[in-house]
């Protein structure tokens, strides 16, 4: 498949699995790529994808990851451990002017192409997405959800940053005697991760997706589980982060109902953090953020810088309904 408009520079096609290499390394080099616009993590999934790369003649210079859901549909597959994809950019050492322009460009293209391609779409973009007036200029609903990134170039200025009730939890946690256990079996984590989501009356349904997840990221060494313990060898808490060559996510986690729960979950996302720096040195850890208030509200006492992450959403509706909104939007752009 290959699409051009006719009135754009671009050239829009489908990537074929020969050249998935070529998809891996532009997302290593962009600014926005993740480990979940990789063809490592879509094929983990086993689900069906499609990548399409945006040309300048032989030059990839943008490209869009879609998981295909459904007839017609597409968005992240499994969404709950695939929290960014969609949209990415070639580096730039341009102007600021030139790159943005290029950028909007490229993703006026591609929201276009989308919009032939798919009824429904819904994707969530990575923080370095800033600009999406191109997919509103095409009609998509535009979302806004958060998350929180903590800079890791010094890990006393990581605790200094700390909330003050969570460096004294932490401290606790280790008086009591709680110790971290690292690289442990990934069945214990979701055995933890589940036991969190019956408690709160969910069914916990990420099971048989993470464990084929597990098994690919093991073996090429991007991804680590941590068990917090207390002296009894008694696991209490859980964290599983997954990590690429520009930083660590947080994806999984879990806890036993005990007072001493809340401490072994927050020392065992220390150590977390600590491997991120120490181990794998990377200078970024990303929380991967909750809009669940007590969620939010631990992720935030690390002490990270609370970032904006934009969702896009399409649905195709019939003719009449679009004439309508448009004329309502006209009218509202005269007042």
């Amino acid at each position: 498949m290959s699409s051009n408009d006719g009135s754009s520079k671009f050239e829009i096609r489908v990537l074929e699995s020969n050249q998935f290499a070529q998809w891996d390394e532009f997302v290593r080099l962009s600014p926005q790529g993740t480990l979940f616009h990789t063809t490592l993590w879509l094929n983990a999934l086993e689900a069906p994808f499609r990548l399409f790369g945006v040309f300048r003649g032989k030059v990839l210079c943008g490209g869009f990851a879609a998981g295909l859901l459904g007839r017609r549909g597409a968005g992240a597959p499994y969404p709950s451990i695939t929290p960014y994809l969609g949209i990415l950019y070639a580096p730039s050492d341009g102007k600021y002017v030139t790159r943005i322009s290029h950028e909007k460009e490229v993703a006026g293209t591609v929201a276009a192409c989308l919009k032939r391609e798919f009824d429904r779409i819904s994707f969530r973009f990575p923080p370095e997405i800033v600009d999406v007036q191109p997919f509103i200029w095409e009609e998509f609903q535009v979302g806004l959800r958060y998350t929180y990134r903590v800079s890791l170039q010094d890990l006393a200025a990581v605790w200094g940053n700390m909330d003050a009730t969570r460096r004294n939890r932490l401290g606790s946690a280790e008086k009591q005697g709680l110790i971290v256990k690292v690289g442990v079996d990934f069945s214990e984590v979701m055995r933890l991760s589940e036991r969190s989501f019956e408690r709160q009356g969910l069914a916990a349904t990420i099971r048989p997706v993470a464990q084929r997840v597990e098994a690919r990221l093991r073996p090429v060494n991007q991804c680590m589980g941590f068990l917090a313990c207390d002296r009894d060898d008694e696991p209490l808490g859980a964290v599983w982060i997954v990590w690429d060559e520009k930083r660590a996510y947080y994806l999984i986690g879990g806890y036993e109902h005990s007072e001493k729960s809340n401490k072994a979950v927050s020392l065992a996302m220390w150590r977390a953090i600590q491997f991120t720096a120490n181990d794998l040195h990377l200078p970024e850890f990303d929380f991967e953020g909750s809009m669940i208030p007590a969620v939010e509200r631990f992720f935030r006492k690390f002490g990270g810088t609370l970032l904006p992450t934009y969702t896009i959403k399409y649905r195709r509706v019939g003719l009449g309904y679009r004439i309508a909104r448009k004329l309502y939007r006209m009218a509202n752009e005269r007042d």
